[in-house]
């Protein structure tokens, strides 16, 4: 099947921060793939983006690598580089492995009669997000709660387990966006989990945390039976 091919949007003006070049580039094209301006399957062009980016060839070249080194774009032969494309395997495969390394994280964290402090201001900034704002201003905060129950297991190991999949979360969350009409849904469901911990309850969070990924993975392989004509699996996390 055919990349897509990526349409640029002249209307939009792409700033980069006082970082490294590269970083910088990096950056601004990690927020166009999580606002869905640039869809999986969408080839980066490396002379336009380039001159909209305001950066050399090289520099470019440099920036994509970090975000192929992500899991965000791949470089294919003869396509050049493409925002990576998820299937429902992918999608399935990484849901079941963050399930496991997630509600593992939650049982140490309730064992320990706390709660993550990082994963509360997680779900204040999900709460304080205005409606109509970027997706990546519900991603970032989505991703830290989640991250935060990781760092609260005080598992080396969990947490670089966990690091390998982080990009292709993100990856689905750029798919997701289209079943949130507004972030005030996904700060609801924050909540509701966080609650689930404070009150200590490990049946309870663990069975929240599931059903949590399921939509999660239901609401991902509708997208994708939609697009396929192909009717979604039922799956268990």
């Amino acid at each position: 099947m055919e990349a897509a091919e990526h349409r640029s949007n002249p209307s939009r003006d792409l700033h980069l921060n006082t970082v490294s070049t590269v970083d910088a580039a990096a950056n601004v094209l990690r927020e166009l793939i999580l606002d869905g301006e640039l869809e999986p399957g969408s080839r980066l062009r490396e002379a336009e983006f380039a001159e909209r980016l305001g950066i050399a060839r090289h520099s470019f070249r440099a920036a994509t690598q970090v975000l192929i080194s992500e899991g965000m774009l791949r470089r294919e032969p003869h396509r050049g580089v493409q925002v990576t494309v998820l299937d429902a395997a992918d999608i399935v495969d990484t849901f079941r492995l963050r399930a496991a390394l997630e509600t593992e994280a939650v049982r140490i964290v309730i064992a320990s009669g706390g709660v993550p402090e990082a994963a509360r201001q997680a779900v204040d900034e999900l709460s304080a997000v205005p409606e109509g704002a970027p997706w990546r201003d519900v991603v970032g905060p989505d991703m830290r709660f989640h991250r935060a129950i990781i760092d609260a297991a005080g598992s080396t190991r969990l947490g670089r387990a966990y690091s390998g999949v982080e990009a292709e979360i993100q990856l689905c969350m750029v798919q997701l966006r289209a079943h949130y009409e507004r972030p005030s849904q996904v700060a609801a469901e924050h909540t509701e989990l966080l609650a689930a911990i404070a009150d200590g309850d490990p049946a309870l969070a663990d069975e929240l945390f599931r059903s949590h990924l399921a939509d999660a993975v239901r609401n991902l392989s509708s997208a994708l039976a939609a697009g396929e004509g192909t009717n979604p699996e039922e799956v268990i996390l």
